[in-house]
């Protein structure tokens, strides 16, 4: 395992949060969506992306990439030990997404750039967050998140928050999220988590 070094770490953070952009700059309409997740597996990180018709939901594809998995789990620093994985997994689609849904917080984050920023940031990709725990700040009467004084993400359910990844204004995130859910997640993320964890217990 690499050791980080946090301070540098959260310096490059929060250095990086100052480059998120909160309005829309996206393909439109949307044609493809994508969601990316990761599992973990005997020191092996799975990375998965899939991609789907953006109006019937219906899959295209997945890309995938395997690697060794060299940073350990650190709360607040996930996007170290899971960039490289969901890069892989991106790269690897035949077909360049629209948006992208990332299992993971955006703006909601102690420092401002929680893994979907920091892939947004990364890859320069419109990306969202879609978490199924909140992690800072508390939802208001209206479901809004705020943070430092700005509105920063929406509690869909219990199960759902909503964050600005990159790219993607709060509100759009909001509405595109919506259209993709099928029960409490996503069905982008929910078919990336699926596939991830079915390679991983094939593992052996």
């Amino acid at each position: 395992m690499v050791r980080i070094n946090l301070r540098k770490a959260a310096y490059l953070q929060r250095k990086l949060s100052s480059l998120v952009k909160t309005y829309d700059e996206f393909n439109q309409p949307i044609r493809y969506i994508a969601g990316v997740d990761v599992a973990y597996r005997k020191g092996k990180a799975i990375g998965v992306a899939a991609l789907l018709d953006y109006k019937d939901l219906n899959l295209i594809e997945y890309g995938i990439y395997i690697t060794e998995s060299r940073v350990p789990y650190i709360p607040t620093y996930l996007a170290f030990r899971e960039i490289p994985p969901m890069v892989g997994a991106i790269k690897r689609l035949s077909i360049e997404p629209d948006i992208t849904l990332v299992d993971s917080h955006g703006l909601i984050h102690p420092r401002g750039l929680g893994a979907a920023s920091h892939l947004g940031i990364v890859l320069n990709i419109p990306t969202i967050g879609v978490a199924k725990s909140p992690l800072v700040g508390k939802p208001n009467e209206d479901g809004y998140i705020i943070l430092n004084g700005r509105k920063v993400g929406y509690k869909v359910s219990d199960k759902l928050y909503i964050s600005i990844g990159h790219r993607v204004s709060l509100n759009s995130a909001i509405k595109i999220v919506l259209h993709v859910l099928r029960n409490v997640v996503p069905e982008p993320t929910r078919l990336a988590h699926n596939k991830a964890t079915e390679i991983k217990y094939s593992i052996k």
